[in-house]
This record gives C-alpha cells, structure tokens and sequence, in this order.
C-alpha cells in the first residue's frame, strides 16, 4: 500500500548504520512515526538532510497500516525551502526549542487541520521576517496551549492575578505558589487578546520576555505533565533580549 503525505518533522533517531526513524506530524494522520532506510547512504533518494527538525516535507509511504505499524518513505521532496531559520543563529534557537516543545506535546494520531495549519503558518512568518519576532516563543508556546485544550479562559482580564493551576486571572493572590502577577500578569492579558503580528510589537524588556515565557511554560506543564522534561528553552536566553 503506498500513500502520499505531507508532514513536519519533529524528531529523529539512528537507526542502524545507514537508516532513520523518523517522527512526522502529518497533515492527513496526526502522528506518525516512519523508517527511512538507507538515509545516510550515497545513492539515497531520501537524504537524511531532509529530515531536519520542522522541515515540511512531501513523501510517500508504503509498506504499512497507516495507523498502526511502521511503515517507509519514499520519494521524499521539500514542501518548501526555508530562507533564514536554519542559518541565523536566534532564529535557531527558537526553532530548537519549538522541535521540542512539539515533539512533546503531539501525540495524537489524527487529523487535526487547524493544527497543523498554524504550526507551518507561524514558522514559514518566522522564515520570512527580518526583525522583531523576539516574542514568537511567547505567542507560540500560548498558542499551542489553545491546541491542546487548555488554553486561558476569557474572564475579566483586568485582574491582578494569573491563576495557572484554574487557568484564569483572580482577584487575590492563590493558596498555591502558580500564579502570574504585576507586569508578567498584565503582559498576559493583553497577549490573550492579540494577534500573532500584535503580540510581536509589545515592547517588552530582556526581563520581561523571560518571566512571561517561564510563566507560560509553567503553565502549560501543570495541563500537560509530559512537558516536564523540556529544557531547550533555556537556550532561548540568547534571543529573548
């Protein structure tokens, strides 16, 4: 059986001297995972260089049920080529720690198009932007919280705390130490309400840009406990200033 996909990349592994499993968020299926043989070999037709973190690519798939075993791909092709995220040094930091933060976060084997819409939408911005997009992580990480099912709930957002644990803002402090206050509270409030090219004109300081995302992050393992184990994103301490 032999069918033709479109997925992101999310995660590779070696798998013998010259092939690969690879971890796909697909366009038609949600997750999947595939063996691409002979990768690293000279005449191969599937070169590993494909299958980067985030690339989107088109392939075909044979050789599996496609919901339920390992299957192989084949005649793999670039959906579209990057300009600037794999070369510019900030830009490769966020894209880090979004392979990360993805390839922990999706686990559902099924189509989900609003899904996988926006993570190729906010990544090819990113390619193509020259300047401030030091707020993408923030707007992403938030973003994805909405995706998963968990995202803030729409109440009365001038209040002075962020409740992470209720996942909405309160009027006094919480009994618990998961909260957001004084400005990473109001800074949250107005990221709720803002598009992805109004999040990235707040003119946040180097401070603030890192309270907000250990915030967010804080929020978003408390909802989904198989976040625990990110840790790229300490290496966006480089470009969040």
């Amino acid at each position: 059986m032999e069918d033709k996909q479109q997925g992101i990349v999310l995660q590779t592994i070696r798998y013998g001297d010259t092939s690969l499993i690879v971890k796909v968020y697909t366009r038609a299926f949600g997750l999947q995972s595939y063996i691409i043989k002979g990768a690293f070999g000279h005449s191969s037709k599937s070169r590993a260089a494909f299958f980067q973190p985030l690339n989107v690519i088109d392939y075909v798939v044979s050789g599996k049920n496609l919901h339920n075993s390992l299957g192989y791909v084949k005649d793999v092709q670039m959906a579209f080529f990057y300009q600037t995220l794999s070369s510019e040094m900030n830009k490769s930091a966020i894209l880090m720690y979004v392979a990360e933060l993805l390839s922990k976060s999706l686990i559902e084997q099924e189509q989900n198009l609003a899904l996988y819409d926006f993570i190729v939408h906010s990544l090819q911005w990113l390619d193509l932007t020259d300047e401030n997009y030091a707020n993408f992580p923030l707007f992403f990480t938030l973003e994805l919280s909405r995706f998963l099912g968990f995202y803030p709930k729409a109440n009365e957002f001038s209040l002075p705390f962020f409740d992470m644990m209720e996942g909405h803002f309160v009027a006094v402090v919480p009994i618990h130490p998961y909260y957001l206050e004084g400005d990473s509270a109001a800074i949250f409030s107005v990221m709720l309400n803002e598009d992805l090219d109004k999040v990235m004109q707040l003119p946040l300081n180097v401070v603030q840009r890192r309270n907000l995302l250990d915030g967010i992050i804080t929020f978003m393992r408390l909802h989904a406990p198989f976040l625990k184990a990110l840790q790229s994103h300490e290496v966006l301490q480089s470009v969040l200033g």
